[in-house]
């Protein structure tokens, strides 16, 4: 199972408070589930988590992955 959470001030986010900013954030974690579509396979197995930071310097933190398929969904996510 892998969850996508958004991070902003130290807090995690399922879903944002306000409303268009919670339909931005929807669609981004449709879009992640979307990029990650080539891997299914190699996800069916893990139970990690792929946290979106908000903040002020943005970036995307992998956690609880296994190595291999954490290097898989880093290349993808650098389009590689």
């Amino acid at each position: 199972m892998i969850q996508v959470t958004y991070t902003y001030k130290n807090r995690e986010f399922l879903q944002l408070e306000d409303n268009f900013m919670n339909q931005l954030a929807q669609m981004g974690v449709r879009q992640m589930h979307a990029l990650l579509e080539p891997l299914s396979d190699s996800l069916v197995n893990e139970t990690g988590k792929i946290r979106i930071n908000l903040d002020q310097h943005p970036k995307i933190e992998l956690e609880g992955f296994s190595n291999p398929v954490k290097d898989q969904i880093e290349m993808v996510l650098r389009g590689e």
